[in-house]
């Protein structure tokens, strides 16, 4: 059995270890052996996920000078042990990427972007000049025309290549999880609901992210979820239910720990109460492409704009959760959380976040979830990078905003070898959005 290496306290390993959504007697339920990323100190340490609407990391926010601290163990762009990531200085939860383009179709790319409710084409060979096929990754390039957005599908050819996809699927476990229990409250209670012990789940999401893990363990955190979701509901989810992959992709395995003893009684702020059975179906293989993973980060960040593609049950406060942490947290008070606190800066080292938050006005976005295992890389991400004229009004034609999931299993002896190969690839697509040549 593959077990992942964790720094926490015994007495958080000694709490998860006794179960999930029953009584602290039950059996946890069967976890998929993962061989997951390291995990990190506890709550109170220089975790450095950051303080809510604060500039953090070196001077510039770049990772152009080597890191010290960084080592095999710690890479530089998968653990950030510099502590080089920066949040945005405007932390509106409601937040929508503010980029504006006068047409969906760039000169000459008559047709390349489509709405959300047309079938997906992928340009399976855009990126092969690019960056090489040891990469696996799908691009998706966003474009919003008088405020609906359209699409363009980008791949080096391996866009629908399955694989292990590590704790890099952890965010859809959570938004799983958020769409059951609304389904099952007749929508008055989500992931914006606290446990019986009075935890935010919300706080529970932002342990998964940011491996903060003085109290819980991502991986534990993530087989909660599943508990809560279900990993039928998972598998369905992948297939006919909502992302329509093929029968090669599944989705709902644990991930090597098992779950916190929280029980499974949910109660949100107005009093509204759900309690759920926990589910005990043994885990469903993680096998997922780059395409499904990449769609699944584009529809619950576009949830609002495209209501064709929405994860049924699921609402924007769910995501809000998801995407920040809890509206009031009881284990990270003032920090930025969920997918924003993504211990990964893969994308952030790629761009001049020092300018790209002045000329954003701090309106600028990412969110993602890195996964490592059998020393392999995963990452997916989504970034808005808008340029604001002197009123705060977007400049027309000149902002980004794009979804980008990528894994390299190969390309280095070593994982801070691969590590430095997989920022290498990523910056190399970033930089040509950026310059406009990817448009």
């Amino acid at each position: 059995m593959r077990l992942a290496r964790v720094r926490g306290s015994i007495a958080a390993l000694m709490c998860a270890a006794v179960g999930g959504c029953g009584e602290e007697t039950e059996t946890p339920a069967p976890s998929e052996p993962e061989g997951d990323e390291t995990a990190y100190d506890g709550v109170g340490s220089d975790d450095g996920f950051g303080p809510v609407g604060a500039p953090e990391g070196d001077a510039e926010g770049k990772a152009d000078a080597p890191c010290a601290a960084a080592t095999s163990i710690d890479p530089e762009f998968l653990h950030d042990p510099c502590h080089r990531k920066r949040q945005p200085s405007d932390p509106d939860r409601d937040w929508t990427c503010p980029v504006s383009f006068s047409s969906p179709s760039p000169p000459g790319l008559a047709g390349a972007y489509r709405p959300g409710t047309d079938s997906i084409v992928v340009e399976a060979l855009a990126l092969a000049g690019i960056v090489p096929a040891e990469l696996k990754v799908t691009l998706v390039l966003v474009r919003r025309v008088g405020g609906v957005p359209y699409y363009r599908y980008l791949s080096n050819g391996t866009h629908a290549d399955a694989f292990q996809p590590w704790s890099s699927s952890k965010f859809l476990a959570v938004a799983n999880a958020a769409a059951q229990l609304r389904a099952r409250s007749a929508g008055r209670v989500g992931i914006t609901a606290s446990t019986q012990n009075g935890t935010p789940l919300g706080d529970l999401v932002t342990v998964i992210h940011s491996y903060s893990e003085g109290r819980y363990t991502s991986n534990g955190c993530a087989a909660y979820f599943h508990d809560i979701g279900g990993r039928v509901n998972a598998q369905a989810m992948t297939h006919r239910a909502w992302l329509n992959r093929p029968a090669s992709e599944s989705f709902g395995g644990n991930y090597g720990a098992p779950p916190p003893a929280l029980g499974c009684v949910f109660t949100e702020a107005d009093g509204s109460r759900l309690s759920v059975t926990r589910d005990t179906v043994a885990g469903i293989p993680n096998h997922l492409s780059t395409l499904a993973m990449a769609e699944a980060l584009k529809r619950l960040v576009l949830h609002r704009e495209d209501a064709a593609t929405r994860l049924p049950g699921i609402q924007w406060k769910d995501l809000r959760v998801l995407f920040y942490g809890p509206e009031r947290s009881s284990l990270f008070p003032g920090r930025a959380g969920g997918m924003s606190a993504d211990r990964a800066i893969y994308v952030q080292s790629a761009v001049d976040i020092a300018q790209v938050e002045q000329r954003s006005r701090g309106k600028w976005r990412i969110f993602g979830k890195l996964g490592n295992g059998d020393g392999e890389f995963v990452e997916n991400s989504y970034a808005c990078f808008p340029v604001l004229d002197a009123s705060g009004r977007p400049v027309p034609d000149e902002g980004r905003e794009f979804v980008l999931s990528a894994r390299l299993a190969s390309g280095g002896a070593t994982l801070k070898a691969r590590d430095a190969r997989l920022e290498r690839h990523l910056r190399a697509i970033i930089a040509k959005i950026m310059d406009g040549t990817l448009q």
